[in-house]
């Protein structure tokens, strides 16, 4: 497991109250889980329904879920927002 640098915008910062943490996780996968074990259900249902980067990139383009992570990495959680 690594140490990565969790970041919260939006809703997802109200929800942990917190605009940042620090989490010990293989994967993307394990950050949501934690989330779900330390701030419950709604939290990581939340989560799942952001934009998720690792050090800036999308995990779309990258493993999704199963993205691995790195000692020192960042995870941010940003809202998606729409306009036209």
């Amino acid at each position: 497991m690594s140490k990565v640098q969790v970041k919260y915008r939006g809703h997802l910062a109200a929800l942990t109250g917190v605009p940042e943490e620090s989490f010990q996780a293989a994967d993307i996968e394990g950050v949501l889980k934690i989330l779900r074990e330390r701030r419950g259900r709604e939290t990581e249902k939340a989560a799942r329904s952001m934009l998720i980067t690792v050090n800036g990139e999308s995990i779309l383009l990258l493993k999704l879920y199963k993205t691995v992570l790195s000692d020192g990495d960042v995870v941010s959680f940003f809202p998606i927002c729409a306009g036209g």
